[in-house]
């Protein structure tokens, strides 16, 4: 188990449990922070960073279900294990509802525990990596990256940092080559979305009969070999910005679904997503063909 994670944070006010998770834990080779009361355990999320919390749904003063409800309030990236000797569909259903990622019934396996940690460790490894990707890309797209001194490239950087702060939707122009994605990802490192996804695609490199599906998703069976729902690009953009480039090349109906999704940030294929948001750039080199 790598070291460089954070350590687990263990709430019981029961002494046997806490050493019992706690040499189940450690045995695997992560580190264990227990504690017998949910307001000490508030104090210490205060103060340090934790790969999740197991806590026990009846404490001494706070109960679990709170101290559930006021971690996810305050950290709602942190996932919560709620353990029981109680169990009952109905109050898993609570659990749940108030932010626990999962929920074992009192006497559980020690697989099923490291089973549920496991899967915490792998989001945090991928949330890690892909928080040095974006770095990355940002790195790559930084307004610095635009280089000119002509009075139309100012006015472009002005315009850029005008409108990066806003969820405007944006249209580069511009021929090949002059730099359309520098400026949507320059528009995107200086947003408020910077932290989110960067999607680009080139609608003319995707076959007209795949672009739709490749945009918005696909439901079970849409294809051959399909074996579940594939969310599209757009999804994966949700909170981010999404670069199309090349959008000339779209048939006249994608395009027709494509300003629908832009009118009111949902779409339909086959279910219902509603509520994506994000700023899309688009490119449009050939106005004669498509307007």
């Amino acid at each position: 188990m790598s070291t460089s994670l954070p350590p687990v944070l263990v709430v019981d006010d029961e002494k046997n449990m806490r050493l019992s998770l706690k040499t189940v834990l450690s045995d695997e080779g992560y580190a264990v922070r227990p504690v017998e009361s949910a307001e000490e355990a508030l104090n210490v999320l205060a103060q340090e960073e934790f790969l999740l919390v197991i806590t026990d749904a009846r404490l001494g003063g706070i109960s679990g279900y709170e101290l559930i409800g006021k971690v996810h309030a305050r950290w709602p990236e942190l996932p919560i294990l709620m353990i029981t000797a109680y169990a009952t569909p109905k109050l898993a259903v609570e659990a749940i509802k108030a932010g626990a990622f999962d929920y074992l019934a009192k006497p559980f396996a020690p697989e099923e525990l490291l089973h549920a940690v496991a899967r915490c460790s792998e989001r945090h490894r991928l949330m890690h990596q892909n928080a040095t990707l974006r770095a990355r890309a940002n790195e790559t797209y930084q307004l610095e990256q635009i280089v000119g001194d002509s009075q139309g490239v100012r006015d472009m950087r002005q315009m850029i940092q005008t409108f990066a702060p806003t969820d405007a939707r944006v249209l580069v122009l511009g021929e090949s080559g002059t730099g359309k994605e520098l400026v949507a990802g320059a528009m995107h490192c200086l947003s408020q979305r910077s932290s989110a996804n960067y999607i680009r695609i080139n609608c003319a490199a995707i076959p007209e009969t795949l672009l739709e599906s490749e945009l918005f998703g696909h439901e079970k069976g849409a294809f051959t070999g399909a074996l579940k729902q594939k969310a599209g690009r757009v999804e994966e953009a949700d909170g981010g910005t999404i670069f199309l480039d090349e959008i000339a090349d779209m048939s006249r109906p994608l395009q027709a679904k494509l300003l629908r999704f832009l009118e009111d940030g949902t779409f339909y294929q086959g279910w219902r997503h509603p509520g994506t948001q994000g700023r899309c750039a688009f490119d449009c080199c050939h106005q004669s063909r498509h307007h």
